[in-house]
Formats: structure tokens, C-alpha cells, sequence
């Protein structure tokens, strides 16, 4: 039987790519993201993640007409606030879309997962939850992805349920070009502190998701992994 994925943040960047690699391995994609693509190649849910409400009728929905095996939480929101002047409204815009809606995309696909006693949950973090200056919010809710990840799995397990999750460092993105000029200085700087001095792409990261979405994963939980071209290696990590 083919095995069903949910992706969220499904039609762009990284999100993407992951979509693209879960297919080319066999997996029917319900992908769900904010913008209506011209094309997807699978079903599609349009959803703002930021609208809890919308978002939990939505996972119910794919939840009850599907039989979802894998769920690869990869959207993401950030505020570029430094800690002094964060506000209230832009903490709890990223927590809303790291974190609770990763946790009702959970709790609705879960008693799927159960009835199979096969699943797999991966969540996107970022490897600014290290520390990032200017993404207070930002890494506060990627690191509590990790800490839902760790708790997740040893309450899942039983349920031969693998929760786990992928920290990309500097990926090439569409959004990240945006923000990042390749001719300065700064940018070059940046490349150059990376061990591989390179940036990583979407495709790396998709491949750290089929690793964990396979079944020769069956026997990895509760791990986070640092998809960063070494540029964490040497920092403190959770």
C-alpha cells in the first residue's frame, strides 16, 4: 500500500523539495501551504497556519479522508526582532505557526498513525534554536520544536510512532537570496565559516526527511539532526 505524507509549507523553498523527494520515493504528498501554486502534484490544502481554527479543521479533514503515515511539519514563520524590541504580537505569531500548529497537525493525524502502528513525525526546526542575534522568537519556537520532539517520541513509541527532528543551517533558498546579497562581504564571510564552504540546498535537507521518513529509520527517535554543512559543530548543542 502506498504510504501517505502531509507537508506543510509544501510549495516552496525547502518544503518543495521535501514534496519532490517523498514522491520520487513513492509517497502520495497532501501538501497544505498558505498559497495556491499553479501546480501540485498531489492534493492540495490551501491554509493560513497562522489561523488555528482553519488550521485544525483542515488536519481534521485530511485526517478523517486519509490514512497519513507521515508528517513532515516544515513550515515556518519568523520576525527579525532583536530581544529589546520584540513585541508580544510577533512572539506569538511564531509560536502559533512553529509550534501549535505543528501540535494540532500532530494530534489530528496521530489516531491514523496509531491504527497502522507505522508512523513518522518530522519536524523542521532551524539551527538558529543555537542562538541567532536578531531571532529572538524565532529560535525560541524552533527550540521548542525539539523539546516537543523529544517528549513526543517517548510518548509515541509504544505506538511505533518515530518522532524526529532536522535543523537546517544556511540553506540556498529563494527567500534566503532574498535577504542575503551573494557579493558582499558579509555573505561571503558567512559561506566561508561553513566547513563545506557551501551553502546547503533544499535537497539536502529533503534528503535528511527521507532518511527519517524510510523504514530504515524505524529504530531512530527523539534525535535531532543538524542538516548545516558543519557550521554547528563545536557549538553547544540540545
Amino acid at each position: 500500500m502506498v504510504k501517505k505524507a502531509v507537508v506543510t509549507g509544501a510549495t516552496r523553498g525547502i518544503g518543495a523539495a521535501i514534496t519532490r523527494r517523498l514522491i520520487e520515493d513513492g509517497f502520495e504528498v497532501i501538501g497544505i501551504a498558505r498559497h495556491v501554486p499553479s501546480s501540485f502534484p498531489g492534493e492540495f490544502h490551501q491554509c493560513d497556519l497562522n489561523d488555528l481554527e482553519n488550521s485544525r479543521a483542515v488536519f481534521s479533514r485530511i485526517g478523517l479522508a486519509h490514512d497519513v503515515s507521515i508528517l513532515i511539519n516544515n513550515v515556518g514563520a519568523v520576525a527579525v526582532e532583536s530581544v529589546a524590541d520584540i513585541t508580544a504580537d510577533a512572539l506569538s505569531y511564531q509560536w502559533r505557526v512553529n509550534v501549535e500548529a505543528a501540535v494540532l497537525a500532530i494530534q489530528a493525524l496521530l489516531p491514523s498513525m496509531r491504527r497502522q502502528r507505522f508512523g513518522r513525525v518530522i519536524n523542521i526546526a532551524s539551527g538558529a534554536l543555537l542562538g541567532k542575534i536578531g531571532r529572538t522568537g524565532y529560535a525560541a519556537s524552533k527550540a521548542a520544536l525539539v523539546g516537543l520532539t523529544r517528549t513526543m517520541a517517548m510518548e509515541l513509541g509504544p505506538s511505533e510512532v518515530t518522532v524526529n527532528c532536522i535543523a537546517p543551517g544556511q540553506i540556498g533558498t529563494e527567500l534566503w537570496a532574498m535577504n542575503n546579497d551573494p557579493d558582499s562581504p558579509k555573505t561571503k564571510a558567512m559561506v566561508e565559516s561553513i566547513p563545506l564552504r557551501r551553502l546547503g540546498t533544499p535537497a539536502d535537507v529533503a534528503g535528511a526527511v527521507a532518511f527519517f521518513a524510510s523504514e530504515s529509520a524505524s529504530y531512530v527517535t527523539g534525535q535531532t539532526l543538524f542538516v548545516c554543512g558543519g557550521l554547528t559543530v563545536g557549538r553547544s548543542t540540545l
